[in-house]
């Protein structure tokens, strides 16, 4: 039952749903999220950790950024229904599709 609250209590805030819509897109570093949502960066961070805690994201360090990423091949109970169920709700979106071309602009600015 700890597992279950931990991600309820992770996509219970609109911004860290937010931020693992836009991990759907797949792996992205820090600098990307706080560009497209908005936020400060320590703030993304600190919503980055509750997820990782709560088993829906994974951190890799590369030089001065963590790159995060959904934890798509989880073992861990609960995490690939929820991940579905995010999935089906950014989908048609309009406010999501937006931050999802946000994000597609920001990377092709920073290549």
């Amino acid at each position: 039952m700890t597992d279950f609250i931990k991600i309820t209590k992770a996509l219970s805030d609109p911004t860290r749903v937010r931020i693992l819509g836009l991990l759907l897109e797949g792996e992205i570093c820090v600098c990307n999220i706080v560009a497209v949502v908005g936020v400060a960066q320590p703030t993304v961070s600190r919503h980055l950790k509750q997820c990782t805690d709560a088993g829906l994201t994974l951190a890799r360090k590369a030089g001065g950024w963590t790159h995060y990423s959904l934890a798509t091949d989880s073992a861990a109970p609960f995490v690939a229904t929820f991940l579905l169920l995010l999935k089906q709700a950014v989908e048609t979106d309009s406010e999501f599709i937006q931050l999802r071309s946000k994000l597609h602009a920001v990377k092709k600015a920073k290549n």
